[in-house]
């Protein structure tokens, strides 16, 4: 099956594609040559057997938490004047609170993450949501800035596995020639519920009031609750398996990295004939419970069989990432595109509210229009088209896909950005048309769910058995580059205008995101220099995606 035992033990490079269709391994039904990675269990309770509808359901309650934590985390961002105007609190101090929030949105997760692989997805979003809108009715009072401060930090505590427990769950349902669509469509929801947010709450904010902003949050909140309490599973599933082979005695290290390998991970090379559901029935069934529908609503599963490595979980992380360096290049390529996102939600009420545009709240929401756009596009290019081309690149490379393959998405992301931020701030600068600043928050909307489709794909197909601990470092570091940007954007623009500040920030994006090509050089070299280290942690315990 493998070209190399070498190529067999680099983490990331996968025989996807099966050119002689002749590997005893299971396949696609839909696309016959391409290899299913992992291989699914003979369990029909394997989200990886579930039918099509059931794991599009599951999917689906997964973007709706989505979509409603980021609405509630963004709900301030089009009426950030009249929330100041309203409270006596500064905009400056207003975005301090946002910045806040977004550094614990990635903190969280040190405490999020290892409770949904220990204890299951489902809880996770129950009771985030629950929180959240408890915390947003409450962010209704604000009277003070510390009261504030106080209110964006629970809402990013508890939203927190919006950050990382939702790409998880997509590697629990679905193969890697199908997460790239089901990554970019979570980021997606992710931007959508952020840019669709200041929309509707201009118009809210100007007919009914600041405070019903966060009274709108806590309903849509609440409903999206009941919704998934009723409807959603839980995803998580253990695979222990286990590789028995015998490797000649070598005098190298790399009999060491075959064994670290495969007793490690051996799911590409099961021999199962199915995808999808529809095919459950070639399977032979043994005795596997079913679960029944009040069993679907508990709110934590335990797993026996499963190690409780919920403490060890908080730290590893760290332990881990500093050792795999695509992982801190991911983390900070994601963070500057998440302070392109900050740069409009920053000063789209400040510039829009102001001479020559006068606008209204309801009609600085709309602007958001654009950037909801960009969003959809941004997602389909990341999601979609990238997997389209992984797979062109995996025919072409013999069979074998490589996680750079994602990275050539990036180019577009190298342009995209910048031009963005120099036609929103230095065309707010000298008054130009509000056309022309939309165009520019639509290509900045782009950037956001574009690159953080990319980012993640490339983590998870490099990484997938640590996928789950590795996305808290990702979060950790674009979140906390979140929040001291929030601090540094207000007085940035003040000290250096509009102009110069989004000239310098284009300037800097280009230089950042111009790095993919570094890792597309070399990033299979590190790879490879981290898999034995990597195996042998995996070996040791780090099965979290299961």
């Amino acid at each position: 099956m493998w070209t190399s035992v070498n190529e067999k033990a680099v983490p990331g490079t996968v025989h996807l594609i099966d050119i002689s269709e002749n590997l005893q391994v299971a396949h696609s039904e839909s696309k016959k040559d391409v290899v299913l990675v992992p291989a699914p269990s003979d369990d029909p309770e394997d989200p990886l057997n579930w039918t099509t509808a059931r794991k599009y359901r599951a999917m689906a309650l997964c973007h709706l938490y989505t979509f409603v934590i980021g609405w509630s985390s963004a709900s301030v961002y089009s009426i950030l004047v009249p929330v100041s105007e309203a409270t006596g609190l500064s905009v400056a101090d207003l975005n301090r609170g946002s910045g806040t929030m977004l550094l614990f949105f990635g903190w969280g997760c040190v405490f999020w993450q290892p409770f949904g692989l220990t204890f299951g997805r489902r809880g996770c979003y129950l009771i985030s949501l629950a929180l959240s809108a408890a915390i947003s009715v409450w962010t209704a009072y604000s009277t003070n800035y510390s009261t504030w401060v106080t209110q964006r930090i629970l809402l990013g505590l508890f939203g927190a596995p919006i950050e990382g427990i939702c790409e998880v769950t997509v590697t629990d349902l679905f193969f890697s020639h199908q997460r790239g669509r089901h990554i970019g469509t979570y980021v997606l929801m992710l931007t959508a519920g952020a840019y669709l947010s200041p929309l509707a709450n201009g118009f809210i904010n100007q007919s009914m009031g600041w405070q019903w902003v966060m009274y709108w949050a806590a309903i849509i909140n609440g409903a999206a609750f009941v919704v998934c309490f009723f409807f959603m599973e839980e995803t998580m599933y253990y695979r222990n398996t286990t590789f028995e082979a015998s490797v000649d005695q070598r005098n190298d290290s790399q009999a060491d990295l075959d064994i670290e390998r495969e007793s490690a991970v051996n799911s590409e090379e099961m021999t199962e004939k199915t995808e999808s559901p529809s095919s459950v029935k070639e399977m032979e069934i043994k005795n596997y419970p079913k679960k029944t529908y009040l069993q679907k609503l508990k709110l934590f599963t335990y797993i026996p069989e499963k190690p409780n490595e919920f403490w060890t979980m908080m730290y590893r992380p760290f332990l881990v990432s500093v050792r795999l360096p695509i992982v801190i290049w991911a983390s900070f390529i994601h963070g500057i595109a998440v302070c392109c996102f900050t740069s409009t939600n920053a000063t789209a009420s400040v510039i829009l509210s102001a001479a020559p545009y006068n606008f209204k709240s309801s009609m600085v929401g709309l602007t958001y229009i654009a950037p909801t756009i960009g969003a959809v596009l941004g997602g389909f290019w990341s999601g979609e088209i990238s997997d389209i081309f992984c797979l062109w690149m995996a025919r072409r490379n013999g069979g074998y896909k490589e996680s750079e393959h994602r990275l050539w998405s990036m180019v577009l992301i190298c342009i995209i950005p910048p031009a963005g931020l120099i036609l929103w701030g230095v065309g707010a600068a000298h008054g130009i048309h509000w056309v022309g600043l939309t165009f520019g928050m639509g290509m900045l909307g782009f950037t956001l769910s574009g690159t953080g489709g990319v980012v993640f794909g490339y983590v998870i197909d490099s990484y997938k058995e640590v996928a789950g601990e590795t996305l808290i470092i990702v979060n950790i570091i674009r979140c906390t580059m979140a929040f001291g940007y929030g601090y540094a954007v207000t007085p940035w623009v003040e000290n250096e205008g509009l102009q110069n500040s989004f000239i310098e920030m284009a300037a800097i994006c280009v230089v950042c995101f111009s790095t993919f090509i570094i890792f597309i050089k070399f990033g299979k070299s590190l790879r490879r220099r981290s898999a034995k280290y990597y195996w042998k942690m995996v070996r040791s315990g780090l099965k979290t995606t299961h």
